[in-house]
């Protein structure tokens, strides 16, 4: 335990964390709904190899699944490095990767506009505040002004290749 409580990364787990539990939570309470996939940074990082996402999932809302990559914001890095991170999830899209929306989950609403000023490019990004329950319309997809809900951002799940875990070797998509 004194471990785990002395890890300088511990309010960043607890956070990624938290984002999943919300989902779960919502999914329990709003049938239709379901979390098909949660998986940690560790998990991620292994099988998409290029990025470092803070973690990934299957959001599904009736007929509709969407993948999404989650990066936890605690507002300890500058935005021009959380910015930066996006360049490794364009080389995963080139290489026929899913095109899944980066979910920047951060700690302010004004942490969130300075950061909209910034994104922009081909990979699809939103934003949304710690307050909100991320299941909700509360994402803000760069370079929009109107908030969805997380089943309604744009997701490709792109082609059945060997650097892509969203398919098995038959090509068959896995949730």
């Amino acid at each position: 335990m004194h471990r785990l409580s002395a890890n300088p990364h511990l309010t960043h787990l607890l956070l990624a964390n938290e984002f999943f539990v919300r989902l779960t939570a919502h999914a329990r309470h709003h049938p239709g709904t379901s979390l098909d996939r949660w998986w940690s940074e560790t998990t991620t990082t292994k099988q998409f190899r290029t990025i470092t996402a803070d973690g990934h999932g299957l959001w599904s809302s009736g007929d509709t699944t969407v993948g999404f990559f989650l990066e936890a914001d605690t507002g300890t890095e500058p935005l021009g490095r959380v910015v930066a991170k996006l360049d490794r999830y364009a080389q995963l899209t080139r290489r026929g990767g899913p095109r899944y929306p980066v979910l920047f989950w951060l700690g302010s609403a004004h942490r969130e506009e300075h950061l909209h000023r910034l994104l922009g490019g081909e990979v699809p990004c939103a934003t949304a505040t710690h307050a909100a329950d991320p299941a909700d319309a509360v994402w803000l997809a760069a370079g929009t002004t109107a908030r969805v809900r997380l089943a309604d951002l744009p997701s490709d799940h792109g082609q059945p290749v060997a650097d892509n875990p969203t398919f098995d070797d038959d090509g068959v998509f896995l949730t």
